[in-house]
C-alpha cells in the first residue's frame, strides 16, 4: 500500500472518529432535553436517539473495515 493511501485512510479515520465524537455529543444533549419533556412529547426525540445510535454503529462498521488485518503470527 502505497503512503499516500496510507495518509488517506489515516484522515479518513480521524475524520469518521471525529464524527462519532460529534453524533456522542448530540445524543447527550438530546437525552439531556428528553429528560424535561413531559412522557407524551418525548417520541421524535426518542426516534432521533436512535437514528444517532443506528449511525454511530454504521461508521464503527465502516471504520473496522478500514484497519488494515492484522498479521497472524
Amino acid at each position: 500500500m502505497a503512503a499516500n493511501d496510507i495518509s488517506a485512510i489515516h484522515g479518513t479515520s480521524r475524520h469518521l472518529e471525529h464524527a462519532c465524537a460529534r453524533l456522542q455529543d448530540a445524543a447527550v444533549e438530546l437525552e439531556t432535553v428528553l429528560a424535561t419533556l413531559p412522557g407524551d412529547e418525548q417520541a421524535d426525540l426518542h426516534e432521533a436517539i436512535g437514528s444517532i445510535m443506528e449511525t454511530l454503529q454504521l461508521i464503527a462498521s465502516a471504520h473496522a473495515r478500514m484497519e488494515p488485518p492484522i498479521a497472524a503470527d
